[in-house]
Order: C-alpha cells, then structure tokens, then sequence
C-alpha cells in the first residue's frame, strides 16, 4: 500500500454524497447520482479507476470501476498481459506458467443488476467500491493486493434511470414501489441477459469486448427474484449443466456458492439456498462459462424498489421443488417472514460480493492455475468423432461453406462468433476434410482454440437430456430454452468435421460482404429473395417513394425466383441503388431484356405494434427488429385499439406474445399482494378492444398474432382453427425453448425467398 493512502481520509461515501446510505429505504440515487459518485471515488484514491466503455442503447454511459492496490493498477497492462497468456496456453510453455501463477493477480467481475428492478445489487456497488477505497484492514488490503476487482455497476444504464424516474414519480402514493408498465431495456427487457450468444445489443457487446480484454477467472452476475421465497441463492445449480462448459468451471460453482452461503448463514444471515430453481444449461444466460471464468450466479429476494415489504412465513410460495419453510442440506437455516428492505438486499450482496473477493484472493493461485487448466485443456481437447456416442463427441472444426443462401447473414453469423472472441480461418487453397473437398477460401473453426467451447455450444445442434421429477415421471422443465444452434436459428449452412485435416489456414478477414451493382438496368434491377438484408432494402426504397414489385412466378431459365425484388428502369438512380448495395451488402442486378411475368406492386403496409401495460419482451424484440429491417410502426395502448376504426389507419397490427388473459384484462387493479396499481395503466383490451380487433380484420386489415397471442385471436376472434395441444398435460405434450424443423410451402408469397 502507498504512503498516500495511510489514513484514507477524504474518501467519499454513498452517505456522504447522496445525504443517505446505501439502501436506505424509499432512496434509490439515479444513474447520473450513480457515475458522479463512482468519479468522484476515483478522483479521491488510488486504489481506483473509472472507465467509460461506451454508451447503452439510449445513450448513457456504459462504466466499469476497477479496485485494485495503487501497485497492481501501475501493472495494469502487464497484468492483463499475463492473463492473456493463460488465456491462449497455445505458446505458454511449464516455467512461464509456473512463473505467472506465482506472481499474477486474480482479475474478478462483479456484474450488477443486468434486470433494473432488481436493482440492489447496483445500490451495494456505492458501499462495496467506497469501503474497498478506504479500509485498511487486512481483510480488504488482502483483496486489494491479490485481485483486480473490475466492478460494473449496472448492466442497463437506461433501465436503471427509468426505474428510479418511476419509483420517483409515485413516491408517497398508494402505487409506490409497484413494477413499470414498460420495458426498463427498451428493446429486450429482462432478456438482456439471454443474449450471450447472440450479442445483439448494444450493452451486450460493450461487456463482451471487456471480458475479451481483461479475461477474468470469476464472475458474479447479481441478481433479485421473487419476494416470497428464499432470501439468496447461490449455487451450485440443479441439473442439467452445458456439457461443453469444463468440468472445472461447474465444480467453481459448488465451490464458490458453497463459501459464499457459508459467510452469509455465519453472518446470522437466514433464507440462503443453493441448488433450487435455476440451471446453467443455456449460454444466452453467460458469457463467462464459455471463456475459462466461473460465472456465478445469485438471486436475493425482492422487496418493491426501495419500499419495504413485510411477508409472513405462512405465505412463502414453494417454487419449482423448493419449499422456503423447511431446512434442509441446501437451505440449512430458513428465513421465518418479517420486514424485508433494501438494505437487507444491499447487505446480504454486500457479504457475499466481500466473499466472493476474499475466495478469489485467499486461493489466488488456485484460481490461476485452474483457469490455465481450463484453457489448456480446451486448445489441447482430443478429437473424437463418429466413433464416439453423441455425449462424448469432440468435432476437430466447423466449416462455413462459402456458397450460402443468404452471404450477408452468414457474414451476420460469423461476426457474432467474431464478436466472441472465436478465431475464424479460411483455406488458403483447396483442402478435403471427411472425404469431402471444399476450395480456397472456405471459413474453418477449429474447435480447438480458447473459445473453443462457445464454437461449440453455439454450432452444434442440441440433444437436451430427458431428466424427470421421478422415474417415469413427467419431465423436469428447464429453466431457460431448450436449443440455441446458431445455423439453425439463421440459415446457414455448417457442417461439423469429425477428424483432423491437413490444409493451409489463414486468419480469415470476417468483413460484410460488399454489395454490388452490376449490368445497365436497361429494363429495371433486381435483387434476389433469398437475403434477409434484401427486406431491409426494399423498404428503404419504399420510404424514398420508389415503385418497387415482386415476381409472383418464378423463371428458372432465366434466374428469377417467385419473390424476387424488381425495381423498374428509372425508378432510382445507379448512385442511389449502390450506396444502397453498399449499406445493406445486397447484389443488385441489371436486368438487360424485356422482363414479361406478372408482378405485384409493393407498399410500406402501416404496422401497429400491440403494447400492452403488461409489458411484453416479445414486444420490444418485435419493435427491435421491426427497426434493423427499416419497417415503420406504432405502438397501440389498450385505448387506441378500443376507439375503433383501425383500418382507417393501419393494413397490419401485430399482438406479441401475451397470454390470453393478458391481452384481455392486462394489469389488475391490484396485485397478488393486495398492493394498487396505476389506474391509467390497470386492464386490458376488454371487450371493445375484442371489437375494435374483429371490426379492423372483417374490413380487411391483417393481424398477426405471435406464440400465445395466437390463443388469444383463437379464442376472441372465434377463428375456424383449433389449438391441437391446448388442455394437454406436460406428459402428453411437452416442448420447451426447442428448435424445431418446420416444413413449409416454398411457392406461398409469406414463404417467398
């Protein structure tokens, strides 16, 4: 520790700062309040550092805090260089190891509050990184000098502002503390934590870029759940686990989970369970677990924001096998109900954040050791193929075809695996792998690389274990999805390599494709159905006012399939399609002879997008891709539907996925705690959104309804069609978060391309 440190005065607190501590019941500081104090402790310690990452989806900054000794932040680069190399042991040899788990630091994140009503994670950060600048007991010096703490706050800036802003406005109201009617990510909600394998948004790949920079041994993503239940989970979780995950980073959860209950239930804090409710099958749930860290989960109880609640013991709800009420081995001291606050969230994070900082300090060469293990084995994994059963099958690579469908979402693909840290070569020439020749320039993922074990998860096709709440008993369902395959998800086309292949591989350059203009267009242009970024083209001509058609037939003679995109001769400039063939990466052909086939005229259809006060994560996908493909909407509120003539102003309204009753009654006055709602934001359609709904389809309008809502417009709408598997019980019909192969008729215009 630094002479300049001795006495730590002049640090700031959350107390200090804000006027109140940290969870202190009806507070919540803002996300402004929130990087104005972390600043603030920068400037005042050493021990400290604040770093803008970016900006989140609605333009506030993304910040990681870094708490470490003034020594081991002046090694920061030859840290991270260190973990680097233990990262990729593909050059490390014995000694240098040997020599870095002696003298390297453990580099720990703590990842807060990804849900923003969950939000007590993010308020304990304000008392965590203050204590951390200031004590000097042995304790927090031995965390400071073992482990570079990199601390994000909140995984949502927006969402966090939001929720405070609501929790504000209704202050001091019968509706304090009750949930927002919206989403608090504006286009995925609570599931920007599923989106680990996809890397969508905008926080999403701000994190991911950080990982792949500092490479940390341990995660710990804190999180809230439900109020009624137990008072903190930990793991480690119940089955099933990714089996591409390493055996070392399952048996971290136990580890971890087990000393962090530990500290919590030695503590006198009560309610603390391990392996109840969750699983860590998916990886739309961590990035980590794929990438040599141990990402750690924790869910503690909710109470209403910053308002208390009180729950008696007698109302607990059992969850998923669990019931609060009783001890067992995994819940070996139960919570008996009373008062449940904020600060009690802010301490029991607080105890198990210093926990999981002090395992990672105390076993520092454990940890780097066994995240070199992890990594080692990964590069040097055995290949095992055909021969071997589905559980014990290790590909040697993925190859990407260089003929596809759609070129620009391969490119989509690849770059998402990019975006993960995946190594991606091509041929150099010609190579044959499993009897098969492909050519020069043909996409190769070895799956024997560092991020070797996200290659696969994300690449091969899922087999989920049939595991049942009994012998014979119906099936145990999972927590999360099912499937994830990436090429089945987006078309493209990737074959698995069972066996080591000889061949020159390069690093492959992954850039979109460059779109292109070819021909004179002498009688028009068009571009092929096939590419999704197709769509996105043709509406963004549609919006400049262009006259744009579909080929109702297909002409194979002459390379025109039903649906292609025909833009007539004049219609746009060549300047204008190009800058287009550029931006969306789409082809534009010429077409040089007289075009006679029947054509269908195209039009911008005027979309609304049903936003129920229930709010809808489907209903922010659906707007966010809606967005991507440049397709104009409006978001219709229960009031708009219920005035009736819909047609008027829309072609096609869109219901997410909502269950029936909540489309039909949407928030009730209260909910199952008694508690008052809004009433601006209270019911649903009703019976004259039903109206205004079957008055908008019989004079023409379309309406598509998504997954449950389809119930809905079955039920309501009295449609001709029947839901073939609605009363059936899970032993009958059973079929969660599953990728399924859908057969489908080609020739149909909503299956063109």
């Amino acid at each position: 520790m630094s002479e300049a440190n001795q006495g730590l005065t002049g640090i700031p607190t959350p107390e200090g700062v804000l006027g109140y501590r940290a969870g202190e019941a009806r507070k919540l500081p803002d996300w402004h309040e929130m990087v104005a104090f972390f600043d603030q402790l920068a400037a005042a310690s050493d021990r400290v550092q604040v770093e803008r990452l970016g900006e989140s989806t609605l333009g506030l900054p993304y910040i990681a805090v870094t708490i470490t000794s003034p020594e081991n932040l002046a090694r920061r680069d030859e840290l991270r260089g260190q973990l680097a190399s233990l990262y990729d042991t593909r050059d490390l040899n014995a000694e240098d190891e040997r020599q870095i788990v002696d003298d390297g630091k453990v580099t720990a994140f703590l990842l807060c509050t990804q849900h923003s009503n969950e939000i007590g994670a993010a308020v304990m950060t304000l008392e965590l990184a203050s204590d951390l600048a200031s004590k000097d007991d042995p304790e927090t010096l031995e965390i400071l000098d073992n482990v570079v703490t990199v601390i994000i706050p909140t995984h949502n800036p927006d969402g966090h502002q939001m929720i405070v802003e609501w929790y504000r406005q209704w202050l001091d109201t019968p509706y304090e503390g009750q949930q927002m009617p919206w989403l608090y990510h504006r286009y995925v909600g609570h599931d920007n934590n599923r989106d680990w394998f996809m890397l969508t948004q905008a926080e999403t790949k701000l994190y991911a870029e950080l990982h792949n920079r500092e490479h940390p041994q341990l995660v710990f993503d804190m999180h809230q759940m439900y109020r009624d239940g137990a008072r903190f989970m930990v793991p480690p979780f119940i089955d099933p686990l990714d089996p591409n995950q390493d055996p070392v980073i399952q048996q971290g959860f136990a580890d971890l989970g087990t000393w962090i209950s530990s500290r919590l239930t030695a503590e006198g804090k009560a309610g603390v369970a391990s392996n109840i409710i969750f699983d860590n099958y998916s990886p739309s749930l961590a990035y980590g677990n794929y990438h040599g860290s141990v990402d750690l989960l924790s869910e503690a109880a909710s109470c209403n924001l910053a308002t208390p609640v009180t729950i008696e013991e007698d109302k607990f709800s059992p969850e998923r096998g669990f019931d609060p009420t009783k001890r067992t081995w995994n819940h070996p001291m139960p919570w008996k109900g009373g008062e449940w606050t904020l600060r009690d969230i802010v301490e029991y994070d607080k105890i198990a954040a210093l926990a999981f900082l002090e395992h990672a300090a105390r076993n520092r060469r454990q940890w780097l050791r066994n995240y070199a293990g992890i990594m080692r084995r990964t590069v040097e994994r055995e290949y095992r193929g055909s021969e071997a059963t589905d559980k014990e099958k290790v590909p040697y690579a993925y190859i990407i075809p260089a003929q596809q469908d759609d070129p620009v979402t391969t490119w989509e693909m690849l770059d998402i695996l990019r975006l993960g840290a995946v190594e991606i070569e091509e041929a150099a020439a010609e190579i044959t792998a499993d009897g098969v020749r492909y050519p020069a320039g043909t996409r190769v993922i070895r799956v024997g690389q560092p991020s070797g074990n996200y290659v696969k998860t994300l690449l091969e096709v899922q087999a989920y274990p049939d595991l049942r709440r009994w012998p014979d008993g119906p099936p145990s369902p999972p927590y999360d999805i099912a499937g994830h395959t990436l090429p089945a998800q987006m078309g493209v086309r990737c074959i698995e390599v069972a066996r080591p292949f000889e061949g020159e591989l390069r690093p492959a350059n992954v850039v979109r494709p460059e779109g292109s203009v070819s021909g004179e267009g002498r009688h028009g242009w068009m571009v092929s159905p096939r590419l999704n970024q197709a769509i996105r083209l043709m509406n963004t001509l549609l919006a400049d006012g262009v006259a744009v058609y579909r080929a109702a037939t297909s002409d194979a003679a002459r390379g025109i399939e039903a649906g292609a995109i025909v833009i007539p001769a004049g219609a746009v400039t060549r300047e204008r399609l190009e800058s287009l063939a550029r931006d969306t990466g789409v082809d534009i052909g010429g077409v040089d002879t007289p075009l006679s086939m029947q054509a269908i005229p195209q039009a911008l259809p005027r979309i609304g997008v049903y936003q129920s006060w229930k709010a809808s994560i489907d209903e922010g996908w659906t707007r966010w891709l809606f967005e991507e493909y440049a397709l104009p909407y409006e978001s219709l509120h229960d009031t708009d539907v219920q005035q009736g003539s819909l047609r008027d102003r829309f072609d096609v309204i869109v219901l997410p996925q909502h269950s029936p009753d909540d489309i039909l009654k949407g928030n009730p006055e209260k909910n199952k705690y008694k508690e008052p709602y809004p009433p601006e934001y209270v019911g649903g359609l009703g019976q004259l959104g039903v109206d205004g709904l079957r008055e908008f389809v019989e004079a023409g309008g379309t309406l598509v309804a998504l997954d449950s809502a389809a119930v809905f417009a079955i039920r309501h709408l009295y449609l001709p069609v029947r839901n073939v598997v609605e009363g059936l019980k899970e032993e009958e019909f059973y079929c969660p978060g599953s990728l399924l192969r859908v057969i489908i008729t080609p020739s149909h215009p909503t299956m063109w391309g």
